[in-house]
């Protein structure tokens, strides 16, 4: 049997990708990533209340596809900042900060120059106890509450969703960046997407042929077209980490964004 390619899998994948995937991709994607999509069509589409309000989109069949594949490269480039946001807080966890020197609090001394002497006994669950000098021991103490204020710092300064403002804090040239490694099979899968939802592929016809529906049913479609960009790129990275270590590409029930189930839904 040959070998499927990165294309055929992700073909294969918005051939058959259905709406209902949305409550399953919901339940097990990140919190922050799913309230950064909710966000950000929100703010696509407005904030009227619809029980107050019934909003009607109208647009031809080409401004249609072209905002689709915006918002599904929006999902690609959330899924890119998730992933480099991830690395980045691994990094800071991997460099616990040094324990205080000359650059220490101007009102108390590093723990190197506190009058201390003697040792801790500290318990290790597999060796018992052990011993450690009482002041190497106020130094791991002191290094542990500076990272602990460092990170209760970073997460009130960013808020709720670290994801939003993570993205905020980036220059314009590396947002670019993080939609411009869409490789060719991407964007073909993605086309092939947006030409399965608008059903319509006569050039003439994406001009003249008008598309009305409600600001809610957009907003469904925004929701669940920026789920599969993210997938996506999920398929994408798993798909070339396979063929590193040489296993056989496969999709079956690994749906992204997590491990796969056979009960989930069948691409």
């Amino acid at each position: 049997r040959i070998p499927k390619n990165r294309r055929d899998i992700l073909l294969e994948y918005v051939k058959g990708v259905q709406p209902e995937f949305m409550e399953l991709f919901v339940k097990r994607a990140p919190t922050q990533v799913v309230d950064a999509m909710r966000h950000t069509v929100t703010n696509m589409i407005g904030t009227l209340p619809p029980q107050f309000f019934a909003v009607t989109v109208t647009t031809v069949a080409e401004n249609l596809a072209q905002l689709m594949y915006s918002v599904l490269m929006t999902g690609y480039m959330f899924r890119n900042a998730q992933y480099r946001l991830e690395l980045q807080q691994s990094l800071e966890q991997i460099a616990l900060p040094e324990p205080k020197g000359e650059k220490g609090s101007e009102d108390y001394a590093p723990g190197t120059q506190k009058k201390v002497s003697g040792e801790v006994i500290r318990w290790n669950k597999i060796t018992g106890p052990e011993k450690i000098d009482a002041v190497k021991y106020i130094e791991l103490l002191e290094a542990e509450i500076d990272e602990l204020s460092r990170q209760v710092a970073r997460k009130s300064s960013q808020g709720s969703n670290e994801l939003l403002e993570y993205l905020k804090t980036l220059e314009p040239q590396n947002l670019k960046e993080l939609a411009s490694s869409a490789g060719e099979d991407v964007v073909f899968a993605m086309n092939a997407f947006i030409k399965r939802l608008l059903a319509v592929s006569d050039p003439a016809q994406m001009k003249t042929a008008v598309s009305e529906t409600s600001g809610a049913q957009l907003a469904n479609l925004l929701f669940w077209l920026m789920i599969v960009g993210y997938s996506m790129r999920n398929i994408e990275v798993r798909f070339d980490m396979e063929r590193v270590l040489g296993a056989a590409p496969k999709m079956g029930g690994e749906l992204p964004p997590g491990p796969g189930d056979n009960t989930q839904t069948q691409l």
